[in-house]
């Protein structure tokens, strides 16, 4: 497994040439895994495709996996920044409103580009990418996190401290399920999503109980 330090840029982009070339290299690497996923990825084809040459590729990442891993942070930095937009956007819509507005963002993330995103949850698995990963994450955790506290009253009183992030492991689990074999998300899947949130959310209903049904008369 690589390394952190492996992991980590060798230099950032000081000048505008610079960080057009950077912005180059990451276009063509998504491009590359959102047409080929993994098997076609390495830096000689990511500097063709790119325009540059390998060298110019190591200027900037040291390897193929540190490549990668900003591609990774790059689409966690977008996930966070658009669930931040949504809750903010939604302030006066009902929790089953808003949180089908974060369903249909997720899930037309992860499907709007399927290859490329079945390769960066791959890649987001297998490498250690937990500290460089953690300020997104919180940021995520954080905006959900004040979506449940404005509802509050109809939430389950019994709620963990975790629910936040447990509604974002929840949502993550049904959206990347099927991600890797097909092109389009399964039918539902937003409304699935949304019923398996409030079916966590909101207090468990007691169950039902039956009247006796009254003796015939003798």
């Amino acid at each position: 497994m690589a390394s952190g330090s492996r992991l980590a840029p060798r230099k950032a982009p000081r000048q505008s040439r610079s960080t057009a070339t950077v912005a180059c290299i990451l276009e063509a690497a998504t491009r590359i895994l959102d047409r080929d996923g993994l098997a076609g990825f390495n830096t000689n084809r990511v500097a063709e495709v790119a325009g540059v040459s390998v060298g110019s590729v190591y200027q900037y990442f040291p390897n193929k996996d540190a490549l990668v891993a900003a591609l990774v942070e790059r689409a966690q930095n977008d996930l966070a920044t658009g669930i931040e937009s949504a809750i903010a956007a939604c302030v006066d819509r009902p929790l089953d409103e808003s949180l089908a507005l974060l369903a249909s963002l997720a899930v037309r993330q992860q499907y709007q580009r399927p290859l490329l995103a079945a390769a960066l949850d791959h890649e987001e698995q297998r490498l250690p990418l937990g500290n460089r990963l953690r300020r997104t994450e919180s940021r995520i955790l954080r905006a959900i996190g004040r979506l449940l506290a404005r509802h509050r009253a109809s939430l389950d009183p019994h709620l963990p401290r975790e629910a936040a992030r447990d509604c974002f492991a929840l949502t993550r689990a049904l959206v990347e399920a099927d991600v890797g074999r097909r092109r389009r998300p399964p039918p539902g899947l937003d409304t699935r999503i949304v019923r398996a949130l409030l079916g966590y959310l909101r207090p468990a209903r007691p169950p039902a109980v039956r009247a006796p049904r009254p003796r015939p008369a003798r």
